[in-house]
């Protein structure tokens, strides 16, 4: 299994059943029984063993084990082969493996990401465009025109008319 390494700050065992509310910072990882609720800023780890019933809210959460609840978190869900999530999952980011049984709803929030990914995709669609319309490589695709006193400096030049403009 190609699970993350990640040093858990707390470690339920194999052997161990809890009930309650779980509140924590930092990384906790579950090979044994817990029910109730999770709440946390930092990553949850349910392993093969693991069974959590519970409404889960945290950062990050890597599913091996089987969750009954819901599972929201800030930036990723993944669920690993042998994992077993029946409950809806709300996140920014979910990795889904095969092998996985998951039976629920998804909702899909990438305004959580803090544009990481917008600034590469920004760039990418001004490659687009540049290549598209070779004469804007030397015009600014950033910011909008002004209003022009001259509009006949505005049209594109003969070249880029081929390309759908009229």
């Amino acid at each position: 299994m190609n699970m993350k390494k990640i040093n858990p700050m707390t470690f339920l065992g194999e052997n161990t059943s809890f009930k309650g509310e779980l509140s924590f910072h930092g990384t906790v990882r579950i090979d044994g029984r817990f029910k109730g609720q999770i709440h946390s800023d930092g990553t949850l780890i349910v392993g093969e063993n693991g069974i959590v019933e519970a409404d889960i809210n945290t950062n990050c959460a890597e599913i091996s084990g089987e969750v009954h609840g819901n599972i929201n978190t800030t930036q990723t869900t993944e669920i690993h082969p042998k994992g077993k999530v029946y409950g809806n999952i709300a996140t920014s980011s979910l990795v889904i493996h095969d092998g996985v049984v998951f039976e629920g709803n998804c909702k899909m929030d990438r305004t959580v990401r803090h544009d990481l990914k917008q600034q590469p995709a920004a760039a990418h669609e001004k490659k687009r465009l540049i290549k598209l319309f070779p004469s804007l490589k030397s015009k600014s695709i950033d910011e909008p025109k002004s209003e022009s006193a001259n509009p006949e400096k505005e049209k594109p030049d003969d070249k880029d008319r081929n390309v759908g403009y009229s």
